[in-house]
Parts: C-alpha cells; structure tokens; sequence
C-alpha cells in the first residue's frame, strides 16, 4: 500500500471527499439568492471544517492535528468559489507536469509522486486545468493548434519516451485495463442511456452496498453534468432543475444540436469547448474525457463564472473521484482484489480503441494479454485487429471487388497490415477463485476444469468465422497461411491463490501443453503454450508463499521460458512481512504442509547452511505435534460422540486414543513430505478409473505416479488417499450444513481449526504447545511460533529457490505498481526486484544484501509489466520510470539505473519474440 504525504491526502479530500460533496449538493439544492453575499464566506468556515475532518476519518491518527489545521487554513482563505482560483490545482500541475512541445506530460523525476495523487484524483483535472490555462494566454492559440494539442495527449500523460525503442507488455490482463473515458462513457451517458451496474455470479452483500452507495453518486454526476451543459439554464435559480426527472432519452444530450448550437462562439472559450467536446464524443475520439474536463476548468476560470455554478463544478469532480476511487485497488491481499475490485459493482467500462492504446502505446510495442479462455474468440481478435490496423495510420487494403477479401494480394500495405496484427498474443488464464462461504473451504470442480480445457482445444482447432475483412480474408486467402489458433500462446491460473491451489489445475496444465495433438489438416507444426501463472503474491504465512510457487514449479512441470507471476514470496524478507503483518492465521492442514516442506528443505540444505542445522530439530518437533491433531490419519466420523477430556498436551483423550490406533501415526516427516509430492496427481482422474489402467491421454498426464497410487502401499500413497478422504469428509459436512441440517459444533470444529502463528524467541518456541481450552468459542484457534532463526532459514531458503529455478530457466514476471498496491510494500523502491535484479550486481556478492547467505549465483531473470492498469493508474512506461526513481532513491547512479532498465527492456521484447509464432505465414 502506497505511502502519502498529508498534502497529498489533504488534496485527495478536497477533490474527492464523500462528505464535502454532499454536502455542496445539499447546498446546490438551495435557491442561488440564498447563498449570495455574506453567506459564502460562512459556508468557507464549514468547507474548512469538513476537509479537517475528512483528513482525520480517511486516514485516522495519521498526521498531527495541528498541521492539518494549519495546511487546510492557508489553503482556504474565504475566497473559495468566489475567484477562479482553486487550492492546489496550480501548484500540483506545475510540480508534477510539464509541457514538452505540444505534449503534455508528468515530470520523469515526480513519477512517483504523480502515482501516488493518481490512487485519489484523477490527474486529468491537473491537464484540464494547464490547458485551460494555456487558452486564456496572450496571444490566445488558433483553433487548430487547440485541436492538435489536445488530440495529441497520450494515455495516463505519460512521457512518450524514444519511438526507436519498442516495450513488450508480458503480463496485463483485459478486464483490468480501462481508460479515463470509461466512467464517461459506460457511466454517465451509455448507449442505452441506463445506470450500468454488473451484477456478479454470486453477489454478496457487499456488492448489494456498493450498488446502493454508487448509485446515487452516479445520479449526481450525471444530473450535474447535464445542466452544466445546458447553455439554458438560468444559474441564479438552478436548484428546481436538480429535482427534474431523467428517465428518458430527451434529457440526454444531441451531441449534434450541441455542436451547432457552439459554432459562433469565440475560439478557446468555454462554449467552444463545449462544441469540441460535443464533436469528439459523437465520433468517440480518444481523448473525449480531457476535452470534458477542459471544458469544466475553462468554465471555473472565466470570471463571468457565478458561484453557484463553480459550485457545481467542484461537486461534479468531487464526486467523480469518488465514484472512480472504487475502481481503483488499494489494500491488502488477492481475496480483497478478486472480489471487490476486479469484480467490481461498478462496472469497468473501455471501449477496445482506448485499451488498446493504453497497453499498446508505441507504434511497435507489444504485448501479451491475459483474459478468460472462453474470451479467446473472433469477435475479441476482430476488435483488435481492427484497432491496432488504425493505430498504425494504415486501412484494411481494399479488396479487388464485392467480398473479396481472399484474393487481397500480398503488396506493401498488407504486409504493413499483417505486421501490426502480429503485435499481441494471447494467455488464457483458468481462474482459482470460488464465492466465498462463512467457514466453507473452497471446493474444486475438477469435472468442470477439464470440461473447459477440452473445449479450449476444440476452439483453437475451429476455422468458422475468421475468414473475416479484419484477417485480410483470412483462409480463404491463398497468398498466405492464416493460422489464428497461433495467438493462443500461453497458460495461466490466475485469481485469489489463497482459495484453490495449483495441485488442482497442475494437471490440466500438462495435458494442455502435452504436444502430440491431433490438428487440422494443413496447419503447420508449432512450439505448445508456454506457462505464466500467478503464485506467491498473496500469502498468509511467507512459508505458505514459497510452498505455493514450489508448487508450481513442480506439480506444473515448469520449464525453460516459464514464467513466475508476481513471486512476491521469494523477494519480500520474512522478518519484514511478519514485522507488518503481525499474527498469521493459516489453517491447520496448511500450517502442517509449511512445517513439512520447510523440513524437507532444512534437511537438503543442512551440510551447506548452518541455519538450516540449528531449525532442523524445531521443526521436527512441531511436525509431530501437528500431525497428531491434523487427523488427516482418520476420516471423520461426523455422527460420532463428542470427544471429552483432554490429555496433558491439549489434545482430546478419544482423538490421542485414535492417533495411536491408526496405521499412519508412524508417519516420518519424509513421509508427509512424499506424500505432499503425490498431490501433482488428479485426484479426480484417479477416482473415475475404477482401478482400469489409463489408457487415454488425460490420464496420462493427470496422473504420473498412477502405479504408487493405485497400490496404495507406501506411506506415502496412503498418506495422499488419507488426506483427500478427509477433504471429502469435509465438503460432505459443508454440503451438510449449506442444507441447513443441524450439526453440533463439536463435531466440525476439527474441520475448522485455525492456527496463529506468531514471531517469539527461543523460550516461547521450546515452552510446549497449547491449545486454547476452557471457552467453547477458542476450541478451534491453536497457536505456535516461529523464531528469529527459522524466518532467517526462510530468507536464506528464498536466495537457494530463487538459484534453483534460474538453472531451470524460469522467469518472475515482476509488476510494480500492482504488487505495490497490494502487497506489503509501502514505496517502490522496497519492491524485490532489487534483489531478483538488482541494478548494480555487486549487491549479489557473499555476504552483501541480495546474497547474504551466499547461495546466490547471479541475478534472476525479469519481466517488468502492468498488470491491470486500470484498478491501479499505471502504463508500462510509467512502471519502467517508477523502478528508476526507486534505483536512484536506493542510491543507484543514473547511468547505472538506465542500463539497468534497457536491459529489462530489451528482455522483454525478446521473450514475446520468443514465445510468438506468425500468425500469417507466406503461402
């Protein structure tokens, strides 16, 4: 989460604070003589009370009074609304802008700086407001200057950089991207001219509070932006126009009247921009929203300009900002991300020429976007295809006569054409987020998962429908090979990794990708997908982060090119995550695995780090006390009678009783850990064969130790057969309970168990373990330590993984902005990829900071991308500029950073070149 200053904050009340703009409504709504004369400068004294106010609710405790009290006086000094002045909006466009030609761009130098406001404030009012300055200059700029001006504006104002020096977009997903203009368009006047709300599979009722908070804010702003467009309104009697009815059509703009009704205003002024605006929302031009907000500042500025109507402009901002503040991410973890921001109550409009542009911003940049598999279609590369074909100045060459796109011939302007189609690929990203159900685990459906990786292969093989004018006649076009199945090149699991982990979609990914498929006669032979799947981004315990994208890189079978999304949990220090995060809650089955797999990896490293010796012993002990009360050793008997008593560990006298009757309760630590290794087999499969030997592909592949498993034999397999019994067991006693069938809390508490970890000393951790008892309500929370040494053995074991997957040839996909938004990092210079990467490799010595336990052999391999910049304001450029500004305040020469950063660059060109194949090939 992003760190502010309190006059960023203070900014981001006045401009956005809900209580301020309410209460300017309410003020709105009284008759305009009524706040005449000496009554604006009282309603100063209340305006300076509520931004006090909104400073201390938004961010309680964070900043003195004092100096609130003293910024927000001198800021607010009795003339607000009265002058065509507005506190901060020069100096913040001054300090963080500059002009560049006719570009009007953020200061390289005030990157972050610019980022941070961008979370509160829409930074086009800081360029509506320039601009409008600009207008009001001696000599007042001709009508094509404005024009080319505007029009040239880039994506978020973002530094164009050298054209010469493409970016390539590795990791950005399609419904996280949206432009400026989508709360214009999708908001305020939509097609249908309707309120556009997105009602999601399974709304909570969060999202039912969203819908009845959003609603009326939109009702607002639509309402506002209506009148003061109206060039009939009388503005000193407005109030009876905010009570009129906008149910239909008629009170929606003609953007054509609009247009003609402005044609003999003076050049620059605010009925000029008016017409503008009207004329670029008739033709949906790209910068429709700036030419909007010019339009409101050049409107505040004029000094013919009443009171009232200033009044109705600040309220219009303030409440757009709020109703864009919640689309904006900014908290802790996946599951806040996933549920409440990606699936949004509001919905994240964006036309595709505006996404397009704000992945693709160069002429030759590249990218490779993720979205659902299902999205993968014509109609999705059509509008594609369509935009990138315009964004290269270039036409559709015409065909030589009525639908005869298939004999375009291969001349100059369709080669032009074809290149710019090649500049994006596809990955599909099967998604591991499930609705969210009070003291529910999240239950896989495996059926469903293959169901959709066997019809992702059946459309990748289709041929209906792209034989359209947008792929150049695609194959029906004899002068070259037309292969659309070609954009589909990689695979993700993406969502809230803390819901269904990988061992579930491990196998479908390794079918996938198996090779060896039957395709269509006439395709020519292609590389299979590569991988780029989420993992380590958010995690409850930094073990469990680890564990996650160990398994990854083992049930997937990852190999050289593969690529790590995001990977946090190998970067962020242990002893600094834990620092922030405080006590960790993790279940009971999870905080087992961690112990086991951390054991495992004390054991391997025990004759090279002397840290690895010391925990070994430690974490031998708390695997035997765990294992006892985990019962995966036993299915439970849900009708069974209550235990009673307690033994003198803590644990009940029946289940100690039943630990020592099973047949598993010798189980070593090394079988834990084996039988951990099995879960890269499909359970699923492996139920549905009915002891038949897998003959078929998927079976195959889903199930690689099917000879262990099926004998059940080793402790280990029988292990693998205890657990997903018990996890059976468990989702039969949730289907229970969700049939309202009445189970005694006793009976599921084991189901339910929680541990909290916290970091102790060696005292703490040696002192025993014991479970809450005494208070029904604690029966399911236990608790245990982890100590200095062992989150130590977890930085080191962070530096011998990340060696590991190096020689495997893996990627991290690293993304700044984002991991920044929602992990716990409080600037980007705290983001690891200095120390994945750093820019001055001497960090990576013996004993230096990125090699401090010497298991390091040289930097990691990186990507650097965005992905979704939208829910946090970002472009790729923006990214590669913020990890500058970092490198410098990490005490990093210039000439270091920017060869650092052209490095990463030119990586990441290479690895979509890597992985893209042509999809039009010569003939």
């Amino acid at each position: 989460m992003l760190q502010r200053t309190l006059t960023e904050h203070a900014a981001e009340c006045f401009f956005g604070d809900e209580r301020l703009a309410t209460w300017l409504w309410q003020n709105l709504l009284q008759p305009a003589e009524a706040l005449e004369s000496d009554r604006w400068h009282r309603l100063q004294e209340h305006f300076y009370h509520l931004v006090v106010e909104g400073v201390e609710v938004r961010y309680p405790r964070e900043h003195r009074l004092t100096d609130v009290r003293q910024l927000m006086g001198r800021i607010l000094d009795g003339d607000l609304l009265l002058t065509p002045d507005l506190p901060w909006l020069e100096e913040l466009q001054q300090r963080l802008l500059q002009r560049n030609g006719d570009l009007l761009c953020y200061r390289e130098g005030e990157v972050q700086a610019y980022v941070r406001l961008a979370v509160g404030l829409d930074p086009t009012l800081l360029a509506g407001w320039h601009l409008a300055g600009w207008m009001r200059e001696i000599p007042r700029p001709d009508e094509h200057d404005i024009r080319r001006v505007v029009s040239a504006q880039t994506a978020f104002f973002a530094p164009p950089g050298n054209p010469a020096l493409p970016f390539a977009e590795g990791h950005v997903h399609w419904g996280g991207v949206s432009a400026d203009s989508a709360i214009l368009d999708a908001k305020l006047f939509p097609d249908d001219g309707k309120l556009l709300f997105k009602s999601p599979e399974h709304p909570t009722e969060w999202h039912q509070e969203q819908c009845h908070i959003l609603l009326p804010l939109l009702q607002r702003a639509r309402r506002l932006l209506v009148m003061l467009m109206d060039q009939r309104q009388d503005w000193t009697n407005a109030s009876s126009s905010f009570f009129e009815p906008m149910n239909n059509a008629a009170h929606w703009p003609d953007w054509s009247l609009l247009i003609d009704g402005q044609r003999e205003a003076n050049v620059g002024s605010a009925d000029w921009l008016l017409g503008e605006f009207s004329r670029f929302m008739k033709g949906n031009d790209s910068n429709r929203w700036l030419w909007l907000y010019i339009f409101l500042c050049r409107r505040y500025r004029e000094y013919g300009t009443s009171a009232y109507q200033r009044m109705a402009i600040l309220c219009f901002w303030q409440t757009v900002n709020q109703l864009r503040r919640s689309l904006i991410m900014e908290g802790q973890g996946l599951t806040r991300f996933v549920e409440r921001y990606f699936q949004s109550a509001f919905v994240r409009g964006g036309k595709p020429i505006d996404k397009v542009g704000r992945i693709l911003a160069g002429m030759n940049d590249v990218a490779e976007i993720k979205a659902s598999p299902s999205a993968f279609e014509k109609k999705f590369a059509k509008k594609i295809a369509k935009v990138l074909v315009e964004k290269t100045k270039l036409k559709l060459p015409s065909p030589p006569y009525i639908f005869g796109e298939h004999e375009i011939p291969l001349d100059g302007k369709t080669l032009a054409s074809m290149q710019a189609l090649e500049r994006w690929q596809f990955c599909g990203h099967f998604s591991r987020s499930t609705p969210h159900q009070q003291n529910m685990s999240p239950k896989p459906d495996s059926k469903k998962l293959w169901q959709e990786a066997e019809t992702l292969m059946r459309d990748l093989q289709g041929t209906s429908g792209w034989n359209a004018p947008e792929f150049l006649g695609g194959k029906l076009n004899s002068h070259f090979h037309f292969q659309p199945a070609r954009w589909f090149r990689g695979l993700d699991v993406a969502g809230d990794e803390n819901a269904l982990k990988i061992e579930w979609f491990a196998p479908v990914l390794r079918w996938l990708r198996s090779g060896f498929k039957s395709l269509p006669d006439g395709e020519r032979a292609s590389t299979g997908f590569h991988l780029s799947i989420h993992s380590g981004e958010d995690y409850a315990h930094p073990a469990s982060g680890m564990r996650h994208i160990d398994e990854t890189v083992r049930f997937c079978e990852m190999r050289e090119g593969d690529r790590l999304g995001h990977a946090l949990a190998l970067g962020i220090e242990p002893k600094q995550w834990v620092a922030r995060q405080g006590g960790m809650m993790l279940p009971l089955d999870e905080h087992l695995d961690n112990l086991v797999w951390l054991w495992h990896h004390a054991s391997v490293l025990s004759g090279v780090l002397p840290q690895a010796q010391q925990v070994l012993p430690i974490f031998e002990r708390r695997i035997a006390r765990f294992w006892r009360l985990s019962r995966w050793w036993q299915v439970p008997d849900l009708m069974a009678d209550d235990d009673v008593g307690h033994d003198e560990k803590g644990a009940s006298v029946s289940q100690a009783a039943g630990f020592e009757a099973s047949p598993l309760h010798h189980a070593t630590a090394d079988d834990l850990y084996q039988a951990w290794r099995l879960r890269r087999n499909c359970h699923f499969r492996l139920r549905s064969l009915s002891g038949a030997w897998p003959v078929d592909s998927k079976e195959l592949c889903a199930l690689p130790d099917y000879e262990e498993l099926s004998e059940s034999r080793t402790p280990a397999s029988q292990l693998y057969k205890a657990r997903h019994d018990w996890r059976r067991a468990d989702e039969i006693a949730c289907d229970q309970a969700s049939a309202q069938v009445q189970l005694d809390r006793e009976k599921r508490k084991h189901l339910e168990q929680l541990v909290i970890v916290r970091m102790g000393d060696e005292a703490a951790a040696h002192g025993g373990f014991h479970p809450k008892i005494g208070r029904k309500r604690d029966e399911g929370l236990l608790e245990d330590v982890d100590t200095p040494a062992e989150l130590d053995f977890m930085h080191a074991l962070q530096d011998w993984l990340l060696t590991e997957y190096d020689k495997l040839g893996l990627i991290i996909e690293a993304n700044p902005t984002s991991n920044v938004y929602i992990a716990r990092l409080k600037s980007h210079a705290e983001h690891p990829i200095f120390r994945w990467y750093p820019p001055d490799e001497s960090a990576l010595a013996h004993g230096a900071a990125a090699n401090l336990y010497g298991l390091r052999r040289g930097p990691v391999r990186v990507l650097v991308n965005t992905d979704d910049p939208g829910i946090m304001p970002t472009t790729l450029r923006t990214e590669f500029l913020l990890l500058r500004e970092a490198a410098l305040e990490r005490k990093v020469g210039r000439t270091v950073a920017e060869h650092w950063l052209e490095t990463l660059r030119q990586y990441g060109i290479e690895q979509f070149h890597r992985n893209h194949l042509p999809v039009f090939e010569p003939a």
